[in-house]
Order: C-alpha cells, then sequence, then structure tokens
C-alpha cells in the first residue's frame, strides 16, 4: 500500500459518509493505541461494517482500494474476503493516518 495522502482522506470520509456509516476514527485509534494488538481485530470490525454498506458506494470503493493499493479496479474487484481485511488492517496501521487522527 502506497503511503497517504490528504487527498485520501477527504476520499475515505466522502465514502464513510455515503455509506451513511457514523464512525468514531479517534476513539478507534485511541483504542489502538491504549489498548495494543487490537489493529487486526478493530480492521476486521471496520471491514465487516463497511462490507456491509459497501453496495451505497461500490465504485467508489473499489477506487479508493485500487488507488492505494496499486492494483487496478479489476483486480481489486476480485479481492478475497481476507485481502480486504488485511488491507484495512493496513490502512490502521499506517503511521500517517495514526497520526491524523491522533491530531483530530
Amino acid at each position: 500500500m502506497r503511503g497517504l495522502v490528504l487527498q485520501d482522506v477527504f476520499r475515505l470520509s466522502e465514502i464513510i459518509d455515503e455509506m451513511g456509516i457514523e464512525l468514531d476514527l479517534k476513539e478507534l485509534m485511541d483504542k489502538i493505541k491504549t489498548e495494543g494488538g487490537m489493529t487486526e481485530r478493530v480492521g476486521g470490525q471496520i471491514a465487516l461494517m463497511l462490507v456491509k454498506k459497501l453496495h451505497k458506494s461500490e465504485n467508489k470503493m473499489y477506487e479508493f482500494i485500487a488507488e492505494l493499493s496499486g492494483d487496478s479496479v479489476e483486480d481489486v474487484k476480485k479481492y478475497r474476503p481476507k485481502q480486504i481485511i488485511n488491507f484495512f488492517s493496513d490502512l490502521l496501521n499506517d503511521e500517517d493516518f495514526a497520526d491524523f487522527f491522533q491530531q483530530a
């Protein structure tokens, strides 16, 4: 996964809003920081929450994942469930992502 840039945060925000998900990312990042070892579990929870509402923002999500992963949209459409969970776990583990939401 490539490093995050500000544009990625705005795109993710747009996708989450379009899906109608109430997600307190700062709270999630605080849990990861204070409880340690939770990243995979939290990443899995976020992935499951997103999967439940993917139909509301399907194309934007494909594009977002493709941009960050370096895979084509067609390849992303063929991701297996574990790949999606790993993608979101990697996203949560990204130092820039965590720093941004710790400061928010």
